[in-house]
């Protein structure tokens, strides 16, 4: 199987999904997000040698991920996503890889519970931003988003930013190593907020 050419047809087919499905409100899931997730589970890719064939499979898991929030709801959005990669890719590769490759977008769905590394490298990098200086621009992105899809505000972001933060973990290796100490400072200036 060639897999970089595939790859790049991937590519190509979601970024035209988003392209002409976008919806004003995914200020968060939009293909920025897409491409950030694509950018690290590359890195944790390289970092963790993966073969060419688990190289392919989590970075088609990582195109199509969030491609479910174009055509349906926020909750549900993951297996959307699955059948819409089962459903382009469904001719061109073998069941045992659409298997593999929806097992790593459903692995997303929270409370994540990544049962094998390539699930864990793609729940790391679709979270990875907790990490990091972004949290704050990123974290106001979700909660815009929320807002608009709900149609309701929510008084208690912050806390519920805080609860999240705190439920959430990193899995592999390299993120407990490189994101841990952003998070814990993210952690601290979101205490800090709400006057904990």
């Amino acid at each position: 199987m060639p897999y970089a050419s595939l790859l790049v047809k991937i590519e190509a087919h979601v970024r035209n999904l988003f392209a002409i499905h976008m919806h004003p409100y995914l200020v968060y899931h939009n293909l920025s997000h897409t491409e950030n997730v694509v950018r690290y589970t590359a890195r944790l890719s390289e970092y963790y040698d993966l073969k060419p064939h688990s190289h392919f499979i989590i970075m088609a898991a990582a195109w199509f991920h969030d491609t479910g929030h174009l055509f349906g709801e926020i909750e549900g959005h993951e297996a959307l996503s699955a059948t819409l990669m089962e459903k382009y890719l469904g001719d061109t590769i073998s069941k045992i890889y659409l298997n593999h490759i929806r097992q790593c977008i459903m692995a997303t769905k929270m409370p994540v519970h990544p049962g094998n590394l390539l699930e864990m490298i793609i729940c790391d990098a679709d979270t990875w931003h907790l990490g990091t200086t972004d949290f704050f621009g990123e974290d106001h992105k979700v909660w815009q988003e929320v807002e608009a899809r709900k149609g309701k505000i929510f008084d208690n972001k912050p806390a519920l930013s805080l609860r999240f933060m705190e439920q959430h973990i990193f899995f592999t290796s390299y993120c407990i190593q490189h994101l841990s100490e952003g998070k814990r400072e993210n952690v601290k200036r979101l205490n800090e907020s709400i006057g904990g």
